[in-house]
């Protein structure tokens, strides 16, 4: 059984674009990796190869299909054509994150049960582009469409002559399940689609450090606490008396001010600069930004190369009284908590105070 891995890059940044440009949003970088660079490097991990469709090279290890159209079927058709004697294509959204052991089980589904294929199927949720698994007798898939209480995972194992007469995924599925065995193989462990710009505010969780690692050419000053599971980078400079409290990661190259405090599920990317005396919770901060002295960053996304200047508060929160938190609601999911998100290459001005949901909406 010959299976080329392919993930799915590409597509229109949509609401991404004040994060990244004209990229897909598999382009966001998280924990010092684009998106889709979670599935790439699981996958390479597992056959020592893998395909991916993106408008732009990032790294070597991969071989990489330019993406020429827009749409998961064009992708799809795309990667077939490049691909050489595999008989089979493990296809993974670039926009999904998944634990590496939801890839092995559609191999292991396949390769241990007389079954033509197989889709992982996630717990059915508020999210779009997934559609509702249907099963029949055995665990095979009957359709994709109706009600159900799962849903397509975004993850696909399929044999290459089915792939090869995709003109629309879903119609397809659904054609071949009628004359050949797709297995769905349910998985409960961690998924998460990044399907809007605070979707990545959840994800902090999933990609932030489990253990501490501090590079050697780092910087601590000796009176700095670091208190893990934390990621030091190369380069990394932590001025006196700062406190990063995990988990947390610093990219290569950024610096923390005297007195800065950065705390639970950080992820600060390459080469931006945190002044003194702030405050980051639960943010991403875009490469090469910059968080001025005394600012207040939580629950937020800072694009790249953006500038927040000094004393900038977010409030990640609506007080009802003393006691109650009022929910805030963007495009109709209610959170308890949710900051701001501030445009790549914007500027925030000293001493302003952004609103809950700032940019998101």
């Amino acid at each position: 059984m010959k299976i080329a891995p392919v993930v799915l890059a590409g597509g229109r940044p949509g609401l991404f674009e004040k994060i990244t440009g004209n990229l897909p949003k598999t382009y966001v970088k998280i924990g010092g990796r684009r998106l889709y660079q979670y599935a790439a490097d699981a996958l390479y991990s597992m056959f020592g190869r893998v395909y991916v469709v993106a408008p732009q090279p990032e790294r070597e290890v991969y071989t990489y299909i330019e993406e020429k159209a827009v749409g998961v079927e064009e992708a799809i058709a795309t990667a077939e054509a490049h691909i050489s004697s595999e008989t089979y294509l493990l296809l993974a959204y670039g926009d999904v994150y998944v634990e590496p052991a939801a890839y092995r089980s559609l191999v292991e589904a396949v390769v241990s049960t007389a079954v033509d294929g197989a889709l992982l199927a996630v717990p059915r949720r508020v999210t779009k582009g997934y559609g509702v698994l249907e099963t029949r007798e055995g665990g095979l898939l009957d359709r994709i469409g109706g009600e159900g209480q799962w849903i397509f995972g975004g993850v696909a194992l399929l044999p290459r002559d089915v792939v090869k007469k995709m003109s629309n995924l879903y119609e397809a599925l659904n054609h071949f399940a009628k004359i050949r065995k797709i297995a769905v193989v349910p998985w409960g462990g961690v998924w998460h689609d990044v399907n809007y710009p605070e979707d990545l505010l959840q994800l902090l969780e999933h990609t932030a450090p489990q253990s501490t690692y501090i590079a050697k050419s780092a910087k601590v000053s000796p009176t700095a606490v670091l208190e893990g599971p934390v990621t030091v980078s190369e380069d990394v400079e932590i001025d006196h008396y700062a406190v990063v409290k995990g988990p947390a990661y610093l990219g290569r190259g950024t610096f923390v001010g005297s007195h800065t405090l950065v705390r639970n599920y950080a992820s600060i990317e390459e080469g931006a600069t945190v002044g003194s005396s702030a405050e980051i919770s639960h943010s991403l901060i875009g490469e090469r930004a910059t968080i001025g002295r005394a600012s207040y960053i939580s629950y937020s996304v800072v694009g790249e190369e953006a500038v927040v200047e000094p004393n900038v508060v977010t409030m990640s929160m609506l007080r009802e009284g003393r006691e109650r938190l009022e929910p805030i609601e963007v495009r109709g999911v209610r959170f308890y908590k949710l900051g701001a998100l501030i445009p790549r290459r914007s500027r925030i001005t000293a001493g302003t105070t952004l609103q809950p949901s700032h940019g998101f909406s």
